[in-house]
């Protein structure tokens, strides 16, 4: 179903965030696009990195010269996080020259205009930039996204969870590791069929999706009716606040389960933290909340176990 939405997404509901410290830019460049996408605009480098905290865009468009922060450090600073490293960057430059178009491209951009802006080519470039970002996303969806549930699959968290702990490392954050699956599914498919089950699994992912509440929170199944989910940037008493979260959520759908003795469809969640100044590794915490899971399970079920 997240690939059927995916494909159906046009440039226009594509989110064009524009950064510039000069109101007047700002509101030419919103106006020129305000039937193209939808638009945000920004004063400064440092709103611009809380916005695609909030929620990612699919396009900046940011000044070059700005107070405090220069566009060309805020496309770097972006392409440090692989939350943000893909979000495609315009940068808009007083200047053509040879140099500053070699700043522009090595600072990370997908392509540059100068002022005054010509209208019809600035609306071209941004409206080639979103076709090009829609195709992106629809090409990742496929690949990286479990097509029956809409979260990250397998593959994904291979190729991503290195470039999240390295990232965790540069910044000396912890990373919040839980692993839960559905309690007594098995009988739950015995029960109600198969087909049931596939719909249990949407509506759950979906429920629990929905919880996370930041962009770089990553839900991912990881196998049958066992999920993982990375907080990143998320000690403890944050990740324990998300996980009991999830245990309502999923409670609060009400799934009817007759072989259970809850009486409807519960998970059970294990949850650990990887520091990066301390020696154990990823695969050392992954292994940790996977054994708090089974201790959840051991304890009754539908509830939180987590390591020491």
């Amino acid at each position: 179903m997240i690939f059927e939405q995916n494909a159906a997404r046009s440039i226009e509901d594509c989110r064009v965030l524009i950064v510039d410290d000069q109101e007047t830019s700002l509101l030419i460049m919103a106006t020129l696009l305000e039937d193209l996408a939808q638009c945000e605009t920004v004063n400064s480098a440092s709103d611009a990195l809380a916005a695609c905290e909030k929620q990612l865009p699919d396009l900046i468009i940011t000044d070059v010269n700005m107070p405090g922060m220069s566009g060309h450090e805020l496309c770097q600073l972006l392409r440090k996080s692989p939350e943000t490293a893909q979000l495609p960057v315009m940068f808009v430059t007083a200047s053509d020259s040879d140099e500053e178009q070699e700043k522009c491209w090595q600072a990370g951009g997908v392509d540059f205009v100068t002022k005054p802006i010509h209208a019809t080519t600035f609306r071209n470039r941004v409206k080639f930039q979103l076709s090009h970002k829609l195709k992106t996303d629809l090409l990742e969806t496929l690949i990286y996204t479990d097509r029956l549930t809409g979260a990250f699959n397998r593959h994904y968290m291979d190729e991503r969870l290195p470039s999240i702990v390295k990232e965790a490392q540069r910044e000396n954050q912890p990373l919040a590791v839980a692993i839960f699956d559905i309690d007594y599914f098995k009988q739950y498919n015995d029960q109600y069929g198969h087909m049931a089950g596939d719909s249990c699994l949407w509506k759950l992912a979906t429920a629990v999706r929905q919880n996370l509440m930041r962009p770089m929170d990553h839900l991912i199944r990881v196998g049958g009716e066992e999920f993982l989910v990375l907080l990143p940037r998320t000690e403890t008493e944050g990740a324990e606040v998300v996980c009991h979260r999830m245990l309502e959520t999923v409670s609060g759908l009400n799934i009817a389960h007759q072989r259970s003795e809850f009486g409807h469809v519960t998970v059970s969640i294990g949850l650990s933290i990887y520091h990066p100044a301390q020696s154990a590794t990823i695969e050392d915490v992954l292994l940790q909340a996977d054994k708090c899971l089974y201790q959840a399970k051991a304890s009754g079920r539908n509830q939180l176990a987590q390591a020491d």
